[in-house]
């Protein structure tokens, strides 16, 4: 059961979990600070997470389940629809990808409540580019569904593929269903949808577990737009929205002055990208604001009508809402 009090409603700072992986590295160190407690190279870090296999804890004691176990509407605000299991809609990463992960795919909601979970649409924030930097997404133009059937099972998929190097800023949307591949040499900040389901299609000739048939049946083939990058829009606010989901929406922030945000009875993600300030919200003085610092992860609940963002010297943030039912 819930142990924390029902005043607990108020901006939370998050701690990470450290995920090591063999295709990481160690450039999150030199961005925000963040090292492996083994020396190992990062693959990622979940910022914020609510699974049966790991949950957030908030650093001033407690845990995202028990937030959401306490009081969901509070939390998640009016019209905001749960994830599946009832948990948090969604989960946040940081990627430090130095190799090539798999040609992977992730489902849509329906298809993913055959295997027990949720879908899986994604974006990512590029963050820093190396030399070699590639990201993979989609099919080149003309690709056909009969075409990738037929390469599906073998290293020919390479040859459908659409690739290119990303650029310091670039804001990508991946949804469901979408064939990609991130790195080498990218680091991402990635937002998702509360999901763990990853169909591999294709290891460059690597030998690990691949589920081609899933992948497959899970992959639309479909002829957009080439460009897989979406443009920053202006906001009146003076921030720029970076991209407006069916599942999330994602706003930058080059805080120069006090900024008020309000939440509009929705929960808000503030990840600090660079700089340092404080967060502070109407507690009546029964609070003192959070101090931030490159690479924190905040969570204000939709209870809180509004925040404050106070730059020293430089912030820069990316502030995630969710979209409405």
């Amino acid at each position: 059961m819930p142990t924390m009090p029902t005043t607990a409603l108020k901006p939370v700072l998050l701690n990470r979990l450290i995920q090591s992986r063999v295709w990481g590295g160690h450039h999150l160190e030199a961005l925000f600070g963040i090292r492996s407690p083994d020396g190992q190279p990062i693959g990622e870090t979940w910022e914020l997470v609510d699974r049966p296999e790991a949950c957030s804890r908030l650093r001033a004691g407690g845990s995202l389940r028990e937030l959401m176990q306490m009081d969901r509407r509070g939390l998640l605000g009016r019209d905001v629809r749960p994830g599946f299991g009832d948990r948090f809609p969604l989960l946040f990463k940081f990627l430090d990808a130095q190799t090539e992960l798999s040609v992977q795919v992730h489902p849509d909601d329906q298809a993913a409540q055959l295997h027990g979970d949720g879908g899986k649409s994604e974006a990512w924030l590029v963050l820093q580019t190396l030399e070699n930097a590639r990201i993979v997404r989609g099919f080149k133009p003309g690709v056909t569904r009969a075409n990738f059937e037929l390469a599906a099972h073998g290293p020919e998929i390479e040859d459908l593929l659409y690739s290119f190097k990303p650029t310091v800023g670039d804001c990508i949307y991946t949804p469901a269903g979408t064939l990609h591949a991130i790195g080498p040499g990218a680091v991402i900040f990635e937002v998702q949808q509360n999901s763990d389901i990853t169909w591999r299609l294709y290891d460059w000739g690597r030998q690990r577990t691949l589920h081609v048939d899933h992948a497959i049946r899970g992959t639309k083939v479909t002829n957009g737009s080439l460009d897989p990058t979406v443009l920053p829009k202006p906001l009146p606010d003076g921030g720029k929205l970076l991209l407006a989901t069916p599942f999330f929406r994602m706003r930058r922030y080059d805080v120069s002055a006090k900024l008020e945000i309000p939440t509009n009875d929705a929960f808000v993600v503030v990840t600090v990208l660079g700089g340092q300030g404080t967060l502070g919200w109407h507690s009546g003085g029964e609070d003192l604001p959070l101090r931030l610092q490159k690479g924190d992860c905040v969570l204000v609940p939709a209870a809180v009508g509004s925040i404050f963002l106070s730059p020293m010297g430089k912030l820069d943030v990316v502030l995630t809402d969710p979209a409405r039912s």
